[in-house]
């Protein structure tokens, strides 16, 4: 579907990828459907007083109702599932009423996303063809895009996980040319030294809340990066080498 074809639609419901954290990382389908929304869903963690993805779009925030769900921030798939159930509740309310609904979310909607949980809920309870996914930038294009050496190229494999068990990123090391690692913050200093056993310590590139103004903190070193305070939203750029094609 092209740019020009594209129309929100009444009932219907957007899942709305609002990029890393600057503003200006919006894509213009994405601007257009939260202007043209009735009610706008913005996750918020139970850890922060603000929604980021409220603070990315507050440009285009105008007479749109803003609903922000508190999510928990824990390790426990019932607690999250019941939380984005009662979010997909609300969204199901507006929408059988004739209301356009976006949920914003960082990044992509398919990426580690909070829209996650509420898809399929919303597909089955507004039927086939009234869900929609608006595709955001990743955190990893955004830490990427600090860096000249590319992700990927020619038979390049690139694989994305979160850095949180050593073990399993230990195994993904050996299959891979790129290796993205998200919620790495409290690990950092088990993965240096796993790559350190490598010998991939100076392969590792580091960025910490990607795109977001006056936060955003950028390490060529994984080691100088183990000085500062990483926070939640670190994410690890690991290049093992090239792939040989012929």
């Amino acid at each position: 579907m092209s740019h020009d074809s594209f129309q929100t639609q009444k009932g219907h419901f957007y899942a709305v990828g609002v990029g890393p954290g600057s503003p200006d990382l919006l894509t213009l389908r994405a601007v257009d459907v939260i202007r043209n929304s009735g009610v706008i869903l913005c996750p918020r963690s139970a850890l922060s007083r603000d929604s980021l993805a409220l603070e990315i779009i507050r440009d285009h925030i105008f007479d749109q109702e803003v609903i922000e769900h508190v999510y928990p921030m824990q390790r426990s798939e019932t607690k999250v599932r019941d939380s984005w159930l009662r979010a997909s509740e609300i969204i199901a309310f507006h929408c059988l009423r004739g209301r356009t609904v976006a949920q914003v979310t960082l990044g992509d909607p398919h990426i580690y996303s909070t829209c996650a949980y509420v898809l399929p809920v919303i597909e089955k309870a507004l039927g086939s063809g009234r869900t929609h996914i608006i595709p955001g930038i990743t955190a990893f294009q955004s830490c990427a895009a600090n860096f000249t050496q590319s992700l990927t190229t020619q038979e390049d494999r690139l694989t994305l996980m979160p850095g949180t068990d050593m073990a399993e990123v230990e195994k993904a090391i050996g299959g891979c040319e790129t290796l993205v690692l998200y919620k790495t913050g409290r690990k950092l200093q088990q993965l240096f030294d796993l790559l350190k056993r490598q010998g991939l310590e100076r392969h590792a590139r580091v960025v910490f809340n990607s795109g977001m103004p006056g936060k955003e903190k950028i390490y060529q070193d994984l080691e100088q990066a183990l000085e500062d305070e990483p926070g939640y939203l670190a994410c690890v750029l690991v290049y093992t080498g090239r792939r040989k094609w012929d």
